[in-house]
């Protein structure tokens, strides 16, 4: 009687490469795109990935070879430590294949297993049954139901199986086995499983129990953050700005909350990654609304960051280590300018100390969802919405400073000249203080009447408006 195949079977000289692209819109699941937008083809490439590499033996048996080549920051980020990682480097397939297999032989591996990150059926138990395969013959292939392939093994280095391959057509697993005959290699097949590549196969398998539901045994893989964005007539900023944060934080949803922009601040934030939300216009508005989309997705931390602000290279690894601080509830980071003047150099300077004269949302804004929730959130006001809740975190827990600077634009401060700008905010935020009104405040701050939002009783009564697209992959 045979035993049954288990994951013991597994020896120390065996490795399984994963092929796999940083998920960033517009360059996965392009075919998927084109019916689901960039964003969302993002998300079920991570879903993907993430249940296959659950399925995989945990380990530096596992290789993740990824492109482009700048990307391990990022890929780490996202799948964790528990992988080795490597870059496919340039070249086809077929070179990127040749010299992932030759790198992995060269360090002792006796047995080789390349797959990519979109064959939800490829388990545990396929792959244990491709090494069993490859202790009778030299090559083992698991056959795509598209004509190519999901898994490729070998037990030598055997480079002609990559050479001269149609890649991305039908003939790929056709012409692999023409290969491994002309140049005297046995060969055995797997069983046909589908990747997941359009429209149809997506819908085939997102039909199943749990299909969308990423695991949680891949290191990293869960993220327990969503950035809120408030936007109005931001095209000159907003693309970077998502970009940052997506590089930051790559399985994070990010949600720009349009104020109603008459520019390309919509279509750019969404070409970006993001997924965009519709508002009443007002800071605070927007900021509530982009608040209930992200608590939909049942992130425990928000980051609120205003459109012109830009993260810092490290904001990933600095926010990381201070959610995973039991005691934390909020915190902002320090300032800069995007202008090299002495004035507006000191300002920023001080914004590393906690006052309500050095602390507002420009500096962006993080905070635990259920601190945000007991504190009632942002107030629907026009301006100094972020003053007043970080006065009411004040009262409830401490205020903290990451140690990193976001940028933010000096734009407002170029046009209006930097002392005549500074005197006006300081004489606004003392009235404020004083009891003045907010909308009052606000109509002299930015008297253009276009970008005061309707007043309390004009706004959409209930809950906030439901988002353009669901957080759901499904």
């Amino acid at each position: 009687m045979t035993s049954p195949v288990t994951i013991s079977s597994v020896a120390p000289s065996d490795r399984v490469l994963v092929f796999l692209k940083a998920p960033r819109p517009g360059t996965v699941k392009t075919r998927l795109a084109r019916d689901h937008g960039d964003a969302k083809a993002t998300r079920i490439y991570r879903v993907l990935v993430e249940r296959q590499l659950a399925a995989l033996p945990a380990g530096r048996s596992v290789e993740i070879v990824f492109s482009p080549d700048d990307a391990e920051p990022e890929m780490r980020r996202w799948l964790g430590d528990a992988f080795d990682y490597r870059a496919q480097g340039d070249g086809d397939l077929g070179a990127r294949l040749t010299r992932a297999f030759a790198a992995a032989f060269s360090v002792g591996a006796r047995r080789v297993v390349a797959v990519g990150g979109d064959c939800p059926d490829l388990d545990a138990a396929c792959l244990v049954a491709a090494w069993h395969a490859l202790t009778r013959s030299d090559v083992v292939l698991g056959p795509a139901t598209d004509g190519g392939y999901y898994l490729i093994g070998l037990r030598q280095m055997a480079p002609q199986v990559f050479a001269e391959i149609p890649w991305s057509s039908p003939a790929v697993l056709a012409t692999t086995r023409q290969r491994c005959a002309a140049g005297g290699l046995s060969h055995e097949l797997l069983g046909e499983k589908e990747d997941i590549d359009d429209l149809v196969s997506w819908r085939r398998f997102e039909g199943r129990p749990g299909a969308t539901s990423a695991p949680k045994s891949v290191q990293g893989a869960a993220t327990p953050l969503a950035l809120v964005i408030p936007a109005l007539h931001e095209a000159a900023h907003i693309r970077e700005t998502v970009t940052r944060a997506r590089v930051q934080f790559p399985d994070a949803p990010v949600f720009v909350v349009d104020g109603g922009s008459r520019d390309a601040t919509v279509a750019l934030a969404r070409a970006a990654g993001a997924e965009v939300v519709a508002s009443a216009r007002g800071r605070g508005w927007q900021c509530r609304t982009g608040a209930a989309a992200a608590g939909a997705t049942g992130a425990a931390w928000m980051l609120f960051l205003h459109a012109d602000t830009q993260l810092p290279g490290n904001a990933g690894e600095v926010v990381g280590r201070f959610i995973a601080r039991p005691e934390a509830n909020a915190a902002t980071f320090r300032l800069r300018f995007d202008s090299a003047g002495w004035f507006l150099r000191t300002c920023a300077w001080f914004t590393r100390f906690d006052s309500v004269f050095t602390r507002f949302g420009d500096q962006g804004i993080l905070i635990r969802r259920s601190c945000y929730e007991t504190l009632g959130g942002f107030p629907a006001w026009p301006l100094f919405e972020d003053v007043e809740l970080l006065r009411r975190v004040r009262k409830k827990t401490k205020l903290h400073s990451l140690p990193a600077a976001v940028i933010t634009s000096a734009r407002r401060f170029e046009r209006r000249g930097v002392f005549r700008q500074q005197w006006l905010n300081a004489r606004l935020l003392l009235r404020y203080l004083g009891g003045a009104s907010p909308e009052t405040l606000a109509a002299i701050y930015r008297p253009d009447p276009a970008a005061i939002p309707p007043k309390a009783a004009e706004r959409p009564s209930g809950p906030a408006p439901a988002r353009t697209s669901p957080r759901s992959v499904s």
